[in-house]
C-alpha cells in the first residue's frame, strides 16, 4: 500500500522532470503549429493529472490509521518482496534483454520459457523441456514467417546455425 504512494510520488517527479527536459531540449516550434516539444509535453500533462488523481484517491481510500500500520509495515514489505517470485520474474525478464542478442531469439526465449516456467511451479524436467521447445518454434513461426520479422540470430555458432537452418526451412514453404 505504502509502495503504491511511493510509486505514484516518484512517477509524478519524474514526469515534472520529462516536462522541463523536453521543453529546455527541444527546439521552439512557431507559434501557429504543434511542434515537437508540444506533444510530449501534452501528453505529460495528462499523466500529472492522472497520477495527482490517484495520489488524491489514495488518501481518500485509506484512513490515518491503516496509513500509520502500513509505514510500520514498509521495510518488512521490502524484504518480503526481495523474497518474491515477483522479483526473481523480474530479474529472469532483465537477464532476457541483455542476452537476447548474444544469444538470438531462440536461444534467449527458449531459456526465459524454460525459466520462467520454473519458476511457476512445473517440476518435471520433459514437460518444461518440451513445452519451452514448441512454444519457441510457435513464437518463431509466428514472428518470422508469417509477420516477417527479422529475430536476432545471436552470435554464439550452434544457435546461430539452428536460427539460418530454420529459416532455411521455412523460405521452402514460402
Amino acid at each position: 500500500m505504502v509502495l503504491e504512494l511511493i510509486v505514484n510520488v516518484l512517477l509524478f517527479l519524474f514526469s515534472i522532470f520529462c516536462f522541463w527536459y523536453v521543453g529546455a531540449t527541444m527546439p521552439q516550434s512557431p507559434d501557429n503549429e504543434l511542434g515537437a516539444e508540444q506533444w510530449p509535453q501534452a501528453i505529460l500533462v495528462l499523466l500529472l493529472i492522472a497520477i495527482g488523481y490517484n495520489i488524491i484517491r489514495f488518501f481518500r481510500t485509506h484512513k490515518k490509521e491503516e496509513l500509520g500500520s502500513a509505514f510500520a509495515d514498509f521495510f518488512p514489505g521490502i524484504l518480503r518482496f526481495l523474497k518474491s517470485k515477483l522479483l526473481i520474474g523480474m530479474v529472469i525478464l532483465v537477464v532476457m534483454a541483455l542476452l537476447y542478442e548474444p544469444l538470438g531469439f531462440l536461444g534467449t526465449s527458449f531459456f526465459f520459457l524454460a525459466g520462467y516456467s520454473l519458476l511457476l511451479g512445473e517440476r518435471r524436467l520433459h514437460v518444461v523441456l518440451v513445452s519451452s521447445f514448441v512454444i519457441m518454434l510457435l513464437l518463431y513461426l509466428g514472428f518470422s514467417v508469417f509477420l516477417g520479422v527479422l529475430l536476432p540470430r545471436g552470435s554464439v555458432p550452434l544457435l546461430r546455425n539452428a536460427a539460418l537452418f530454420l529459416e532455411s526451412i521455412f523460405q521452402k514453404f514460402k
